[in-house]
């Protein structure tokens, strides 16, 4: 892609990423466009490609999970240090926006989706809560941080503003993904305990996967 492309299409794509105020319904269709797209990024010097989850990646969800330790399973579906039913976890992918990553076709290394928080048992109006999936060997290579940093895009041109991973993810590892979005990490009260939980700053909008890596080429 030439130069005088990604400097056209850049600045259209961030605008029609910019979250729209006032009106709920305005914010939603950019936001459907954009988290439709599918992106890569590399991770560990291979080109792994997200696109959104589907129907028939439910037993996609099922294979990663064998795949992931105890450890894994209860960071991305624990709560109270019980794993949730695979229902539930299968609910997450159904949510707009939910991606699964692909190191080649139909090998999925990982899953993430946004939802909106629950820790009063309602829906926070101003919060989402990212969950995010990785399998064991294919950790600490940088994919949690670029799906959390992509679904911080997404928080925003949803209309809300603050993120949170839930109480039973690792603790070091959630300050660390979320202390990357750049603001200072506070705990939200939970059932469960407390949430770690981060105010996403306007210009996260950047780091939608498609726009990071239009700009990238």
């Amino acid at each position: 892609m030439s130069a005088e492309t990604v400097m056209t299409r850049v600045p259209a794509l961030r605008a029609a990423a910019r979250p729209a105020a006032p009106e709920p319904a305005l914010s939603a269709a950019p936001s459907a466009a954009l988290l439709a797209q599918p992106w890569t990024f590399v991770a560990g010097g291979q080109r792994l490609l997200v696109r959104p989850a589907r129907a028939q990646d439910l037993p996609v969800l099922a294979s990663l999970l064998v795949r992931c330790s105890p450890t894994t399973r209860l960071g991305w579906s624990g709560r109270g240090g019980t794993v949730l039913p695979l229902a539930q976890q299968e609910a997450w992918l159904r949510e707009p926006g939910a991606v699964v990553v692909e190191a080649s076709p139909g090998r999925a290394v990982a899953v993430g989706a946004l939802r909106p928080a629950t820790c009063t048992g309602q829906d926070d109006p101003i919060a989402g809560a990212v969950e995010v999936l990785v399998q064991d060997s294919w950790q600490r290579r940088g994919i949690g941080s670029a799906l959390v940093a992509h679904f911080a895009g997404a928080l925003l041109v949803s209309g809300r503003t603050e993120l949170q991973v839930h109480p039973d993810a690792d603790p070091v590892a959630a300050q660390a993904l979320l202390s990357g979005l750049g603001a200072r990490v506070r705990g939200q009260r939970h059932a469960h305990g407390r949430c770690p939980r981060v105010h996403v700053p306007r210009t996260a909008v950047d780091s939608l996967g498609p726009l990071r890596e239009l700009s990238y080429r």
